[in-house]
């Protein structure tokens, strides 16, 4: 029998904020019985939180069988907009949180593997240091996973490079970076001397498997040329493919973010790739407005990023406009504050 879809018409007054919790714990453990452990309630009481619930969406939400629950498609419905609308609560929580002196709350977000490892650490550094009330949940996932993440509402702000669809999101450009052709130590490659496009089809090559927006962008070069790439490995994880190109088994394109300390320390060698950049942007759902805490972090990624620019941690990156205009706005509205702390007098 077809699963039937939830119906969403119901008295959402009625309607216990516990059973998204329940809910979400059954689809993650996919048992019944991991699931009540988890939440340290009895598998009698779930069951009957999760039967309720599906007499409240008139819909089955999961099929039983010997090993556990599998999701029906109206149950993986359900879970997307769940998942969203516990974002939501939470982020409640935190604005009510933060009408406090000292801002308190969550702020979740997401940076790609790539960007993290220059611009994750400073990042969640500075914002612990200024406000040490607000928890960070930060997540690493490719610029694609990320982008769905922030469009669905499950994370607040995500890092993700302009070349992926932004339905659903507002953006902002943070910097603009060279794209390196990466090769193991030794190799003739070099920081200071770039290459043009079409020779990267002569190196075998070490590339993310489709989709992703940086496989596209070196395929639609070459492509461009008349030129394939020469492909020897596909990977899905940084390191991996970092690991690969050091032990001599291909070349590979990354942005230099995530590579320059390879290749500083002498593990890998890399040279620019003439023409061929990626721009970080900073984005955000675009149908409902930021929390304070979100609006605070995305406060202090403008500023690493400026910093990491101008101190040369990040050579050839540019600042994009985006960014220098926010963080413009950002330092006049804290000057304005600090005005206002020392002369009180001076609004009336």
């Amino acid at each position: 029998m077809a699963d039937i879809k939830p119906k969403l018409s119901f008295d959402f007054r009625k309607f216990d904020v516990r059973k998204i919790e329940y809910f979400l714990a059954v689809m993650d453990h996919r048992n019944i019985s991991g699931a009540a452990e988890a939440l340290r309630i009895s598998q009698p009481t779930l069951s009957r939180q999760i039967h309720a619930l599906e007499q409240q969406f008139k819909a089955s939400l999961f099929i039983r069988n010997g090993r556990g629950v599998i999701p029906t498609e109206a149950g993986k419905r359900l879970q997307l907009g769940l998942r969203g609308l516990e974002h939501q609560l939470r982020a409640i929580k935190n604005d009510v949180a933060a009408a406090a002196d000292e801002p308190s709350g969550e702020v979740a977000i997401g940076i790609p593997p790539s960007p993290r490892v220059l611009m994750a650490l400073p990042i969640i550094n500075k914002f612990c240091k200024e406000y040490p009330q607000i928890t960070i949940r930060i997540s690493e996932e490719t610029s694609g996973d990320l982008r769905d993440l922030a469009a669905r509402g499950e994370v607040d702000l995500a890092i993700t490079n302009s070349g992926e669809p932004v339905h659903g999101l507002a953006t902002d450009k943070l910097v603009m970076e060279p794209m390196l052709l990466v090769g193991p130590r030794g190799s003739v490659l070099s920081l200071d001397n770039s290459i043009p496009i079409e020779r990267l089809a002569e190196y075998p090559l070490i590339l993310t498997t489709k989709p992703n927006s940086l496989r596209r962008m070196v395929e639609l070069k070459l492509g461009n040329q008349g030129l394939k790439p020469r492909l020897r490995v596909e990977a899905n994880t940084l390191p991996l493919m970092t690991d690969l190109v050091a032990q001599g088994l291909g070349y590979t394109v990354l942005p230099a973010s995530g590579v320059l300390s390879l290749v500083r320390s002498g593990q890998l060698s890399a040279s620019p790739i003439a023409g061929l950049n990626i721009t970080w942007t900073v984005a955000r759902p675009s149908n409902r407005s930021l929390s304070l805490p979100a609006q605070l972090m995305i406060g202090v990624i403008f500023q690493v990023v400026h910093d990491l620019v101008e101190s040369g941690a990040w050579p050839s990156a540019e600042i994009m406009r985006d960014c220098r205009e926010a963080l413009r706005k950002r330092l006049q509205a804290v000057a304005a504050e600090r005005k206002l702390s020392e002369n009180p007098g001076s609004a009336s």
